[in-house]
């Protein structure tokens, strides 16, 4: 199994670093990208056939929008130059609502555009009402009144603190007749409890109403998921684990000598020789990283948990620095019998002798397997993982990985449970 490429680690200190970096942290979608960038500016270098890549593959609107607002930030909106995105984000559809008559002076507009900062791509708010006072040089009181207006803006829901509210945001934009309209507020409320409503006469009405309410309230808004490329393929063959390079998106490159003997012409060329080492050692640097993840990982690629394992651990190995190895593993990804996983999730920290990623396997298959009528809250999946592994750890912690795992609150879990039974 342990194979290596041809080029080794020493000869990189005599090729530049500046390049080199680079090329090494950039993903596989966007390395045609950059590497045209680079040939267009070499008249030594030829790319004969490469990836290119489809629009949309910048960065996320949410920051898209920060950072055009952070650009102009004192500008009116109808002069905001966007970000190139290939589709109206949700940003832009709140920053074109920010008018009269809804927001009729300069602060109120100025409170809501500090508002949209804090709305995540979900459509739910997330920030600080005194934060944002304290910037908008008003009091609470002012910025929540501001908030609610949110209630008026496309899409629907959005702006809301949480899903009941955004749920009570929703209704507002349909036409109900007061019964309904009552009924559907208290569900809503009282969505714990909601099988005591189960016997109202215009039950059958409700739920056709909440069946077409969006949770979360951007969800047409939320960005499709973008196709991965694997930049490294392992199989399990023979009772050994081959790895294969995804040759197929690197570009091909070609480097000539120009018709000029000048310092220009010489430099050119040599950076275009050095170009084509250094995609070699691109390959070269993931496939060794690849080794030491199936060595260090072994039971994982067999099938069980993720063991501890730090980025310094492997660049001990390699000879590498440490932030070296960052880049190396930053949107990269590897397909294997077991799916499709980035290279950073080989790399987990410990409590004690347990692997993080083993804590979220666990936790996983707790959330799994609860009962729908009680999920589990952070208080019990924290005493049942102190219990099952041996260990003592803060309960925020569990938190956090539930939230890294996309795991809703057991609150909201209940209400997606109840929900799928009407």
């Amino acid at each position: 199994m342990k194979q290596n490429l041809s080029l080794k680690q020493k000869q990189l200190p005599r090729l530049s670093m500046q390049t080199w970096l680079p090329l090494l942290q950039c993903s596989l979608s966007d390395l045609d990208k950059h590497i045209q960038v680079i040939t267009n500016e070499n008249p030594c270098l030829e790319t004969k056939s490469g990836f290119e890549v489809s629009e949309g593959s910048s960065e996320g609107s949410h920051r898209a929008y920060i950072e055009s607002q952070n650009r102009v930030s004192n500008a009116s909106s109808d002069t905001i130059e966007w970000m190139s995105i290939s589709h109206e984000s949700l940003y832009e559809k709140l920053d074109s609502q920010i008018s009269a008559p809804l927001f009729p002076t300069p602060i109120s507009q100025k409170i809501a555009k500090q508002i949209i900062y804090y709305i995540n791509d979900e459509g739910y708010f997330e920030g600080d009402l005194k934060e944002i006072a304290e910037a908008c040089g008003v009091d609470t009181y002012k910025v929540e009144q501001v908030r609610q207006r949110f209630a008026y803006l496309e899409p629907s829901g959005v702006g809301a603190t949480d899903y009941k509210e955004s749920f009570l945001f929703q209704l507002g934009d349909l036409e109900l007749d007061d019964e309904l309209s009552i009924l559907l507020g208290s569900m809503i409320l009282q969505f714990e409890k909601i099988e005591k409503f189960l016997s109202h006469p215009r039950m059958h009405d409700a739920k056709e109403v909440l069946k077409h309410l969006k949770n979360p309230p951007a969800l047409d808004y939320m960005q499709e998921e973008v196709q991965i490329l694997p930049d490294m393929y392992i199989e399990y063959k023979n009772n050994d684990f081959v790895i294969k390079i995804n040759h197929e998106f690197y570009p091909d490159l070609s480097v000539t000598q120009i018709d000029k003997y000048d310092n220009f012409a010489k430099q050119k060329f040599k950076e275009a020789r050095e170009l084509v080492k250094l995609l070699d050692l691109r390959k070269a640097t993931l496939y060794n990283i690849g080794l030491i993840l199936i060595e260090k990982q072994y039971s994982f690629f067999m099938g069980g948990e993720l063991k501890p394992l730090k980025l310094q651990d492997v660049a001990d190995e390699l000879g590498f620095n440490e932030s070296t190895i960052s880049r190396a593993i930053s949107d990269k990804y590897l397909e294997c019998d077991l799916g499709v996983f980035a290279f950073k999730d080989f790399f987990s920290n410990a409590i004690g002798d347990v692997s993080t990623s083993e804590i979220k396997q666990f936790m996983k298959r707790l959330v799994t397997n609860e009962d729908k009528n009680k999920p589990h809250s952070d208080k019990y999946l924290h005493e049942k993982v102190e219990e099952r592994f041996g260990i003592k750890m803060v309960r925020r912690s569990i938190a956090k990985y539930r939230q890294e795992m996309e795991i809703p609150s057991f609150k909201e879990r209940a209400f997606l449970y109840k929900l799928s039974e009407l």
